[in-house]
């Protein structure tokens, strides 16, 4: 039996117009791409698992977790199948943007694509039909370019088929500064409902949406990197695939969508100085950064709540309304979601 099989999905999209400068001519003809593909067949029966990264262009850490874990799983030891798509969206992967230039639309946002059409809904398409057979799908991210966000998993909620209960205790194995565990899908901050994970459960599976670190095509964060590997090898485990224990990964503090976050606005243009990093736990009156205008003159910006912080500007400038740290309310809400 074959125990390793890679496949590159050949695909085409219909003729369209390249919105991303410098690339701004339009396109004759289709667009051809290739989708890659890596499923590990183990040595026994067992369930089936599904890993994607850079569903964004420029979130590498995600795309060098799923390379790492296709060194890392042993068939011989592996019961049940692994699909690896370490690059879910080729052409903005090899353009070095977050969205593809050819019809620039988050595909995180779209659901449930078509077999034939524009780039992005042809490629959603066929990473629904990769995941469709998953018990667990898991979808590796991060912040977008100019900024890091702490290691934590969006949970689908529960909506009366017990996936979402099984999505977030597979959540706490997976690890995490936080786990953001809603009542439904309306809670969440953005439309979590066209993500591979969030149909996984409403479709009676389990999902995982991971986030950490820094987007923008810059090298991999070993940290953050290492943060996704630690977590997919959990979810096996705790899934029965492979032996061993679930190890410790992370605080793993779950919170509601829905209670309020501090989302700390740059009072001034200017260049940032953050005295905080991503995890990083502050109190009121603590310094988060200090800003420097083009005048010369410093301004120190101070936490107005305690809480933990969740993301922060990595661009080093930031202009008069920037979003410039988020804070997230450091209380457990939901019993028992501590233990594993």
């Amino acid at each position: 039996m074959t125990v390793l099989e890679t496949r590159a999905v050949c695909l085409q999209c219909v003729d369209t117009h390249n919105a991303i400068s410098p690339f701004s001519t339009r396109i004759s003809g289709a667009i051809d791409f290739e989708i890659m593909s890596h499923t590990v067949y183990g040595g026994e029966s067992g369930p089936s698992l599904y890993v994607g990264g850079c569903m964004h262009g420029d979130e590498l850490n995600g795309a060098a977790a799923a390379l790492q874990l296709l060194q890392i799983i042993q068939a011989q030891d592996l019961r049940g199948t692994v699909v690896l798509v370490p690059i879910q969206s080729p052409l903005a992967f090899n353009f070095r943007e977050r969205l593809n230039p050819f019809d620039p639309i988050d595909p995180d946002w779209v659901y449930p694509g078509r077999n034939t059409g524009t780039y992005s809904q042809v490629l959603k398409h066929t990473l629904v039909a990769l995941a469709s057979g998953a018990d667990c799908v898991i979808d590796l991210h991060s912040a977008g370019r100019g900024g890091a966000n702490a290691p934590m998993v969006y949970c689908p909620p529960e909506t009366g088929n017990g996936s979402g209960h099984r999505s977030l205790n597979l959540s706490q194995q997976f690890g995490g500064d936080i786990i953001i565990f809603g009542q439904s899908e309306r809670d969440y901050e953005w439309p979590v409902e066209f993500t591979l994970p969030f149909v996984a459960a409403r479709e009676g599976r389990a999902g995982i949406y991971a986030e950490a670190g820094t987007g923008g095509a810059g090298i991999p964060d070993s940290e953050f990197v290492r943060f996704f590997v630690n977590g997919v090898v959990n979810v096996m485990r705790a899934m029965g695939m492979i032996s061993g224990i679930v190890l410790e990964n992370g605080p793993k503090l779950v919170i509601n969508p829905t209670r309020p976050q501090h989302h700390i606005v740059c009072p001034v243009s200017g260049i940032v100085l953050p005295a905080v990093s991503v995890g990083d736990r502050v109190q009121v009156g603590d310094c988060i950064a200090v800003i420097w205008n083009s005048i010369g003159k410093s301004q120190e910006i101070i936490a107005p709540s305690a809480g933990m912080v969740r993301f922060l500007n990595m661009f080093g400038s930031c202009a008069e309304g920037d979003r410039l740290v988020t804070l997230s309310p450091l209380v457990q809400e939901c019993e028992g979601s501590a233990g594993l």
